[in-house]
């Protein structure tokens, strides 16, 4: 028995190995070489490989991210930040898919909030914003000095600064009176911008001019003077005030 399944043994190896040799014999048989003589192989000179360098069509190199930019790395710098800040706020949950969209669009909803804050602003603290709101016929804006004497009773106002000892408000009002009084007898053109110059430019020359210089120069030494003024300086500028007026055609007030 031990001698025929080693006899089995045998025949079966021998068997393989036929059929392997009859394998590599057809395996040679179905190889075909091509002998067309007309084939050549495609010879490049070094003038036509330049020549395909030169050409874009044929770079293959992949664009790299200039390292140096100071610009990207910036931008690699903050990403970072911003990463690490959420990564340390929300750990493990950051991993999760809606936090994941969130930390993508967060920065762009920060950006359009501080655009709309800014636009916000802008349009609280601008006064030309207002315009747009309403077609009503802008107000008519006076300085100080124009607003007395074109909307105020200057002589209460006189009388107040008196009453409370402020005499050099006194002074201030009294001279505005005079320039009023001479606005109404058209012997100046009364305008905010003007000097007090300029009035005496516009007044004829004369005793009436002469007396308006005095008060003038009253008025500038004592106003913008850097001294106390005292009831006795007011009542001295007050005669001078009042002969000026007295000088002056009557109108009606």
């Amino acid at each position: 028995m031990r001698i025929l399944l080693i006899l089995v043994f045998f025949f079966f190896c021998a068997s393989e190995a036929q059929a392997q040799d009859s394998l590599t014999v057809t395996e040679e048989k179905v190889l075909q070489y091509d002998t067309i003589s007309e084939v050549r192989p495609m010879e490049l000179s070094k003038e036509t490989i330049a020549n395909y360098k030169k050409d874009e069509a044929f770079n293959y190199t992949e664009a790299t991210p200039d390292e140096d930019n100071w610009w990207e790395q910036f931008k690699r710098w903050l990403a970072g930040l911003w990463f690490k800040f959420w990564e340390w706020l929300l750990g493990d949950s950051m991993n999760n898919r809606f936090w994941g969209f969130m930390l993508k669009i967060l920065p762009y909803l920060i950006i359009a909030g501080i655009i709309g804050f800014i636009i916000w602003l802008f349009y609280r603290l601008n006064p030309g914003a207002k315009i747009l709101k309403s077609a009503e016929a802008p107000d008519v804006f006076f300085t100080e000095e124009e607003e007395i004497i074109k909307t105020r009773d200057i002589k209460n106002l006189i009388q107040k600064a008196l009453e409370e000892k402020d005499y050099r408000m006194a002074v201030r009002y009294s001279y505005l009176l005079i320039l009023k009084q001479l606005s109404d007898a058209h012997l100046i053109d009364y305008e905010f911008d003007k000097t007090n110059s300029d009035y005496i430019a516009e007044m004829a020359s004369g005793p009436l001019n002469l007396q308006f210089q005095k008060v003038t120069n009253l008025y500038d030494y004592i106003w913008y003077g850097s001294f106390t003024v005292t009831e006795t300086d007011y009542q001295v500028a007050q005669r001078t005030f009042q002969k000026l007026e007295q000088q002056l055609p009557k109108t009606n007030d």
